[in-house]
This record gives C-alpha cells, structure tokens and sequence, in this order.
C-alpha cells in the first residue's frame, strides 16, 4: 500500500479534527454544516470569505474542497498541503504526507497494519461512491421537480421588476429568450435557517421572491437549479441574506453543477441546441458568467446563442455542442486579483480545446465592469 493511500485513509478518518487544526480561526465553527461540508476563509488570499471555499465532508467526496474564486480544487492530501502550506504542488504533497505520518504515528505501523487499513479504506470508497451517486441522482431529480414546481411566467413578477429597474433591460425584448427561467413567489433560503449546534435545521428559513434558471448538461437534461433571491419588491437582489451570520449571498446553486450551464438565449434560429443541430444550424455562442450577463449579450446581439456558467469555476467545465460554430468569452472587468485571472485563463483553454474559434471580450473599466454594465452605458 502507497504512504499516499495510508495517510489519506487518516485525513479521511479525522477530517473534522483536522480542518481547525490546519486552517485555525479560518475555519469558523459558524460553518461548520455537521455531516455535510465546512466552509473556511482562505488563508491566502486577503479579504477572502467562507462562501468562496467549501470542504466536503460526505460522502465520495469527502476530505475534498474546492474554492470557487481561482477554481482550485483537490482531494484530502491536497488539503493538508495547502493548509500547511499554500499551496498544491508535488513537493508541497510529499511534505503533506510526512507530516501525516508524524501525526498519526503511521512509520511505526506494521505491514499487516497497513494492509488492514488499506482493505477498510477501499471498502469505505466504494460504499462511498455508490451512495454518492445515489444522493446525486436523488438531488439532481429534487431540482427537476422543484423548478418544473415554478411559474413559468416571468413577466409581471418581481424578476420582470429586477431586470428592469435594476438591469436597465426590458425581459420583453429579448430576442429569443430561452424558457430555462422560472419564478418562485415565496422560495426558502435554507441557508438562513436556524439550527443547533450539530447543524440540524430547527425551523424553516427565511423566504424571498426567487429566480430559479435551470442549468443544464450537454443533452439539454436539467441537473440543477441556480437561484437567485430577490427583495420583495424586487427592485435589487435579497443582498440582506446573511450567509451563516455574517456573509451576504444572494445566489445558489444546487447540487453539484459541474458541466452544467444556463442556456440563455437560444439565437436566431429560436431553437434550442439539440434541435439545432438536428437541423444542421449552427451559429456563434457566447458564455458569460452571470446570469444578467448572458440575458444582455443576447439582448445587444441576436445573432448570439447566449448561456451562463453561473460561476468562475463552472467554466472550467463548460461543453461544447454541434450547434456552435464558435465562441465568444465574457471577461469581467472587475476579475483583477490572480487568482480568478488564472481561473479565466484556464478557461480559455478549455474553450480552445473544442477546436473552434475563441475570442475574449473584455469590458473597458469605463464601460463598468461587465456586459450589463456596458450594455447600461457604464452605471455598474
């Protein structure tokens, strides 16, 4: 058995005594979801908060983490090093491993010792795996049923309002909006509501007036809904929202998002991708990371198939689809720390790897920081 496996196998076992021991003040028991996951401020990077970086503590993905600003991610070893050290190299692993082995005694273990864990931590990933999979087709066929539960009419609602006062765009004139957005008068914000010290939800979380946009894989089958919460008059985004007790967070996401996108506008042909293709069309598409975003690029140019990644990260696993003959990425312009510079970058890779042509538009800052904003005439 590797000194990787056996030291990951202890991460693993002692995930929830680790993460304060690594990350210190930084991983606020606030956030601390029993069972679930943990949210932690990066350490290295300045003004960072606990919703950009998350722990998984279930399931298959247990001991991973991610954090959605550089789009970094890795599994329980990777952890380790980046909270001893900053970062996640292949010097910075090995050095995470032997740490490991002087925390939990391994180099002194026996042969058979090892074996023995090395045959309990294999059963553990498999039973691990299947339940993850089981939890993420129960959660995936949750969304379906909870956005096809929405109001499919927009207009009139607190999101025709939101777009209008707030957006500076008129929903009505949107060439070819795509029917991937619905409304929920009265969503809960489930991450406002109270529970003990275990993390077990007491009582039912605030609720909102909400814009619930299917994200979507490759076929076109919805694997989650993003939500966006609203003030009741519906004038701004519900930017009150304490995530835990500190950190406003207006949008969601649920479940697991990777390889899934928010089609937009569906360009001029009306269609959407599958059928498109079908009938052998194919035009240029475009991907911004917000939701306003994409609904204004498709609003200022018709001829746009427009679409959402929803986040930074989440273009990293963006798809390509036989309806598109090119690309257009949207840079915002307020993305100026490295970390999310580095995310886009990989992102243009990714893009480029379709083999298609890619050009990147970035906002003038004397535009405001991204399309809507440009499309406002620089009020952002």
């Amino acid at each position: 058995m590797s000194r990787f496996s056996v030291a990951k196998a202890h991460v693993l076992d002692h995930l929830e005594t680790l993460i304060p021991e690594l990350f210190g003040v930084n991983a606020d028991p606030r956030h601390h979801r029993r069972g679930r996951s943990w949210n932690i401020a990066w350490p290295w990077r300045t003004r960072s908060k606990p919703d950009q970086t998350i722990i998984w503590l279930d399931g298959a993905r247990r001991g991973g983490w991610c954090d959605f600003v550089s789009g970094e991610r890795g599994d329980a070893i990777d952890l380790v090093a980046v909270g001893l050290q900053g970062a996640v190299t292949d010097e910075t692993r090995l050095h995470a491993v032997a740490w490991i082995e002087d925390r939990f005694g391994i180099r002194a273990m026996s042969p058979a010792r090892r074996r023995q864990i090395e045959a309990e931590a294999e059963a553990k990933r498999k039973a691990m795996e299947a339940e993850a999979a089981r939890a993420l087709k129960a959660s995936r066929d949750r969304a379906r049923k909870f956005f096809f539960s929405c109001a499919p009419e927009i207009l009139g609602t607190q999101i025709d309002t939101y777009f209008r006062v707030k957006r500076g765009l008129d929903l009505r004139g949107v060439p070819n909006l795509a029917p991937a957005f619905r409304f929920h008068p009265a969503c809960e914000y489930w991450l406002g509501a109270p529970r003990d010290a275990e993390g077990k939800k007491l009582d039912r979380g605030p609720v909102f007036p909400a814009l619930i946009s299917a994200m979507v894989d490759k076929d076109g089958r919805l694997g989650a809904c993003h939500y966006t919460f609203l003030r009741p008059d519906g004038t701004d985004k519900a930017e009150a929202i304490p995530f835990g007790k500190d950190e406003p967070k207006a949008k969601m996401m649920f479940p697991d998002t990777s390889g899934l996108m928010i089609r937009a506008t569906y360009g001029p042909s009306g269609l959407n991708m599958e059928k498109a293709a079908d009938a052998g069309i194919r035009g240029i598409a475009s991907a911004a990371e917000g939701i306003e975003d994409a609904i204004s690029a498709g609003y200022a140019d018709p001829e746009l198939r427009s679409n959402a990644a929803g986040s930074l990260p989440n273009f990293l696993t963006a798809y390509d689809h036989a309806c598109v003959s090119s690309w257009i990425l949207f840079q915002d312009g307020d993305w100026t720390n490295p970390q999310a510079l580095s995310t886009f970058r990989r992102a243009e890779r990714r893009f480029r790897s379709f083999r298609k042509p890619v050009e990147t538009i970035t906002m003038p800052r004397a535009w405001g920081k991204d399309v809507n904003d440009a499309l406002r005439g620089g009020e952002g």
